[in-house]
């Protein structure tokens, strides 16, 4: 008994004693301890604060660049689908850095994890070692402090580096945000009013189709001369974006009116993600950025021009070269035979060639590409005559070099296409039809040799000229020669397509960001196997607005 009432008062005792322990004052280790405990406190709290002064600079930042994007807008801007045809200057680019908000997990995890690993590392502290848990309380500020930068310096970077990746313009100008989602979509495209009058007969006369002119002297049914006035070229796009981890998320939709009985015609619809695209757009071996810029809505008769359906792949090379791969839609386009489908059409393509200060510094494109051709003959009365398989190819460059001849806005843009086989991508060819190859007496099919190819001269007016000091907007001029030859076989018809030649010389005159006014005049000739030809001559006018 007297034991275990010897163990009750010493516990008893110990109780009391604990309130006195509590209020007894702190040993300097402890006191030391405390006032890292409160610097801890204080610098997470300051650094809530410099977070909550980024977001708002952030914000401001955003709201700025959505000003920027809605007032200044490139006049002549660079074909990309959902824009225009036409090429353009550069855009304005706004870093992405100010655009993008620093991610809320990177704010959390400055201004919050500190806070419960500081906790924790103290409770767990050793009792018995006071300033063994001051030591580790400091060490853990350190690095704290450290790390709460290098947090906001990753997010960042990474916002950097998301930019660098995408294969288009970090900025969506006139885009907003979809409800409830990481995505923005924007509705664009353009109303244009075409006024063509044909001072000659032509087959199609609403726009400038050189393979459509008939043989002088020859009456074609069809055939007309006169005024079109036409606002079947208005188009309209729509496209999504959605900005990820690892890159941007596009899918793209554009159609105009020129399908039958001014219908809706579908022009684009693929999906983007960083380098890979999957959908109909333009075909690889395009150039666009060195397509000269033309009132006519049909385009230049010797330039490769060609809308299908693709898989691509087009990595970055450092910021002056990229490589394009793409499998491409078969489709054969025979002279006297119906075309089949054989394997997809392998297009490749160096883009933005550095060819040295010795030749000024030009850039070029390179691009090759490689088809099977299959097609069924078809006799003159419809009969079937079997079938055959031909192989096709082409290589083709192309380039835009600033001249500074006249003015410092002024620029030289030339495309030189040779192959065997390749009619369906040059574009005069490509509307006229029969292009690619022909079937031989013996029932072979011969893939057709064709050289195509133009060279442009673009000119800015200059702002001292008298009569545009008091004129808004920019005033252009082009003026453009092209051509396609066939090296005809002995066996085909005399009226087989030989070649066409054409020069156009246009004003182009942007008053404001979004209203494009052009007249055009252009000529050209058409030349058979038997040497026939035929001429016409057209003038156009045009007022287009973007929106």
């Amino acid at each position: 008994m007297k034991l275990f009432s010897s163990v009750q008062r010493a516990l008893f005792l110990t109780v009391l004693s604990f309130p006195l322990i509590a209020i007894a004052p702190l040993s300097a280790d402890d006191q030391d301890l405390q006032e890292t405990l409160q610097r801890m406190e204080q610098l997470l709290q300051q650094q809530q604060e410099e977070l909550e002064v980024q977001r708002k600079e952030l914000a401001e930042q955003r709201e700025l660049i959505r000003q920027l994007q809605e007032t200044q807008k490139t006049a002549d801007i660079e074909t990309v689908p959902g824009q225009t045809d036409q090429p353009r200057s550069a855009p304005v680019v706004v870093s992405r850095e100010a655009e993008q908000p620093i991610p809320d997990s990177a704010a959390d995890a400055s201004a919050a994890e500190p806070t419960a690993l500081a906790e924790t590392d103290v409770s767990d502290a050793d009792a018995d070692d006071p300033g063994s848990a001051t030591e580790q309380a400091r060490a853990e500020l350190t690095r704290r402090e450290q790390e709460g930068t290098d947090q906001v310096v990753t997010a960042q970077t990474s916002v950097e580096e998301d930019a660098a990746n995408t294969t288009y313009d970090p900025d969506f100008p006139g885009a907003w945000h979809l409800p409830g989602s990481t995505a923005s979509m924007k509705i664009s495209g353009w109303v244009n009013l075409a006024l063509v009058n044909s001072f000659d007969p032509m087959l199609i006369s609403d726009r400038f189709i050189v393979g459509s002119i008939p043989p002088e002297g020859q009456d074609v049914p069809g055939a007309k001369s006169g005024t079109d006035v036409t606002a079947n070229q208005t188009r309209i796009n729509y496209e999504v974006r959605e900005e990820t981890r690892h890159g941007t998320l596009r899918a793209f939709i554009e159609a105009d009116f020129e399908g039958d009985g001014d219908t809706f015609r579908l022009r684009h619809a693929f999906g983007q993600y960083r380098w890979a695209l999957a959908g109909k757009t333009w075909s690889t071996l395009m150039d666009l950025d060195s397509r000269p810029e033309e009132v006519d809505f049909e385009g230049i008769n010797g330039m490769i021009l060609a809308r299908q359906a693709q898989i691509r792949l087009f990595p970055k090379f450092g910021q002056s070269m990229s490589f394009k791969l793409a499998m491409e839609d078969p489709s054969t386009d025979v002279t006297n035979g119906v075309g089949a489908r054989g394997r997809a059409d392998l297009v490749m393509s160096v883009d933005r060639v550095p060819l040295g200060d010795f030749l000024g510094g030009w850039n070029s494109r390179v691009a090759i590409i490689l088809r099977d051709l299959e097609a069924d003959q078809v006799g003159p009365g419809g009969e079937e005559r079997g079938s055959d398989e031909a192989y096709g190819w082409g290589i083709t460059t192309s380039g835009r070099t600033p001249l500074g001849w006249w003015s410092e806005e002024d620029f030289l843009l030339w495309q030189l296409t040779y192959g065997k086989g390749i009619g369906r991508y040059i574009n005069d060819l490509n509307t006229v039809g029969g292009g690619d190859a022909v079937f031989d007496p013996q029932g072979e099919l011969q893939p057709l040799p064709i050289f195509a190819g133009y060279v442009s001269y673009r000119h800015t007016w200059a702002k001292d000229f008298w009569f545009l000091k008091s004129w808004p907007g920019i005033l252009r001029s082009n003026l453009t020669y092209s051509w396609v030859a066939i090296d005809n076989y002995d066996f085909q018809a005399d009226l087989d397509y030989k070649g066409t030649q054409r020069i156009s010389a246009n004003m182009i005159y942007l008053p404001t960001q979004n209203l494009r006014l052009g007249v055009e005049l252009l000529w050209g000739e058409r030349k058979n196997k038997d040497n026939s030809k035929g001429t016409a001559t057209q003038l156009q006018i045009s007022a287009r607005y973007n929106f």
